[in-house]
């Protein structure tokens, strides 16, 4: 797609909301100067977007336009409802938070819509003080939008998955499972620029949570003019960040294009991005090698091929792949069971010999990068938490363990031996690891378990309504805390779709919430204990690393961990 000039994006964002829900359109932003700063977000100075300008040195091109490949299909862009990593990643590309996101995650006032914030002396309360903003349509960013958002997003009728985020807000569990009023959410706007949160307990990590989508704001006007129609497709869009999707076209491409109206547009040098969707590796690296895209992730495949070139990026991510089991199964509902098919694995083959994607087997469920008690990280404090045939394990102890869990619940393997499925998404990863681990079940355990590929909806379909036996699964945190992971595992979480409930782990975390530093810490490690060693519920494999590459003249991608893992704010194509 071409670059767009800035009057033909202006008017194209006037027909956008012209098109939409009644409201009216704001002037479009007002070229920025020849030198502005980015001092708020620790970025560096740089120029106007205009061809021949500089960054850092360099003559920015005449076409800054950047192709990105993206692997999976979203069908799910509401601000208040997407769960996916890549549907988050997207929509904090046109969405802005109170905070954002800065490189190595570190966050500093002024970065988002909030110019700073107070914190009362018992920590509870937090004062935030807005910016001048609009949203893309033109109307004012006030406090009021925020208020609005947040507890839209906690409405039961909502049914957003990540409402749990915000339970840290005083009222809002309650609110959010119908136990409670709305009225009783402790979100307060005190004016247009002031906005009023108190939460249920000092939370040391409440700040950083503040980067995810549902904790973003939608103008409240134009949402209950469009009722069941916001967010359903790009006319009934409107946009707070630095960019706006102009075209949405499911399993094959979303564009964006710069938002004239953004806060911080000055710092925006990017005119368009175009996300290409494609799941098939040898498509992907031919639409790079082709020059189609500009941007890719490395599968293991091909990592000896891109890793030497200047665009090559490998990040450590706090994220966790496993496997998982349903605990309503009449065979592993058994934690023995449990633990015999997590033994079977060889997670250090897998990872060196099959994968060979930098990342590490997995000997429990939080990862090494996030912060435990003692200034140590949690995965050192904690140790590895069971062994694998690639650990210590054999092959003897894993068959006596199946062995245990069968004579506990009165069934034999040729009852054991009927009807297992693995669940897994699709792609060629996914594909490569069922196959890897259907075989470590065969050889180790005798046991045949057929591989499911599934679409995200299917799949999901399988998973919350109980009918699968194993599933892969995997999850990244959203903010540094360890509670982002066991959280999920609480008997009453929606993401606890392995059914598990036991009142001790369950406990332990509430407890967690009660305190700060590092009692708080130490509470979660014996509830991870708890939950792996002792229970079993689910077999981590792996901690990610994940690898990109990018075309030599792309600049100013900030790529994190965790919270905003991905931004193109400060993206932009350099001449060559």
């Amino acid at each position: 797609m071409k670059r767009l000039t800035a009057l033909v994006l202006a008017l194209l964002m006037m027909a956008l909301a012209l098109t939409a829900c009644t409201s009216e359109q704001a002037p479009a932003a007002t070229e920025a100067p020849a030198e502005t700063s980015g001092a708020a977000t620790g970025e560096p100075a740089a120029t106007d977007s205009a061809a021949g300008t500089t960054v850092d040195g360099e003559t920015l091109a005449a076409d800054q336009t950047l192709r990105v490949s993206i692997g999976v299909d979203l069908t799910d862009l509401s601000p208040l409802t997407e769960s996916t990593t890549e549907g988050h990643e997207m929509l904090l590309t046109v969405m802005d938070t109170l905070v954002r996101q800065g490189e190595n995650g570190t966050i500093e006032e002024g970065s988002g819509l909030a110019e700073s914030w107070d914190v009362s002396e018992d920590g509870k309360t937090y004062t935030f003080h807005l910016r001048d903003a609009v949203f893309s349509n033109g109307d004012p960013i006030r406090a009021q939008d925020f208020e609005y958002t947040w507890k839209k997003a906690l409405a039961p009728e909502t049914a957003s998955e990540y409402a749990y985020m915000l339970y840290t807000i005083e009222g809002a569990e309650a609110y959010n499972i119908g136990e409670g009023s709305v009225d009783d959410v402790a979100i307060h706007a005190i004016d247009d620029k002031t906005l009023e949160v108190t939460l249920v307990n000092p939370i040391d990590y409440f700040i950083s949570t503040l980067v995810i989508t549902q904790f973003s704001v939608v103008p409240e006007g134009y949402v209950e003019e469009c009722g069941d129609a916001f967010f359903t497709d790009i006319e009934h869009m409107v946009f707070s960040g630095p960019f706006v999707i102009t075209e949405w076209t499911p399993t094959q491409r979303i564009v964006v294009e710069k938002n004239p109206n953004y806060w911080d547009a000055e710092n925006v040098k990017l005119d368009t991005i175009i996300f290409e969707m494609a799941t098939e590796t040898n498509t992907i690296v031919n639409m790079y090698n082709t020059d189609q895209i500009d941007v890719m992730k490395v599968q293991a495949d091909f990592l000896d091929t891109y890793r030497n070139e200047p665009g090559f990026i490998s990040v450590t991510e706090p994220v966790t792949e496993y496997v998982k089991f349903n605990c309503q199964n009449e065979f592993f509902a058994n934690a023995n069971i449990r633990k015999a098919f997590s033994m079977a694995l060889d997670r250090v083959t897998y990872m060196n010999d099959v994968m060979r994607t930098g990342s590490t087997p997995a000997y429990g469920f939080v990862p090494p990068s996030i912060k435990g008690s003692n200034g140590q990280d949690f995965r050192t404090n904690n140790g590895d938490l069971y062994t694998d045939i690639g650990n210590g394990a054999t092959v003897e102890e894993a068959n006596a363990l199946l062995d245990q869990g069968l004579a506990e619940i009165g069934k034999t393997r040729e009852d054991l031996n009927q009807g297992l499925s693995l669940v897994i998404g699709e792609g060629d990863d996914n594909l490569k690891t069922a196959q890897v681990f259907q075989q470590y079940w065969k050889n180790n355990l005798g046991v045949d378990v057929e591989i499911k590929s599934l679409q995200y909806a299917l799949r999901q379909a399988e998973y919350q309504g109980g009918m699968y036996t194993i599933g892969k699964e995997g999850w990244g945190a959203d903010y540094n805390d360890a509670m982002s992971f066991l959280e999920l595992f609480i008997t009453d979480s929606p993401y606890n779709d392995v059914y598990y409930s036991n009142p001790e782990y369950d406990a332990l975390l509430a407890e967690a919430n009660t305190l700060t530093g590092d009692e708080r810490l130490a509470k979660m490690e014996e509830a991870e204990k708890i939950l792996i060693q002792e229970d079993g519920v689910i077999a981590p494999t792996f901690f990610q690393t994940r690898s990109w590459v990018a075309k030599s003249d792309v600049r100013g991608i900030i790529r994190n961990g965790c919270g905003l893992r991905v931004d193109y704010k400060y993206a932009y194509i350099v001449e060559e």
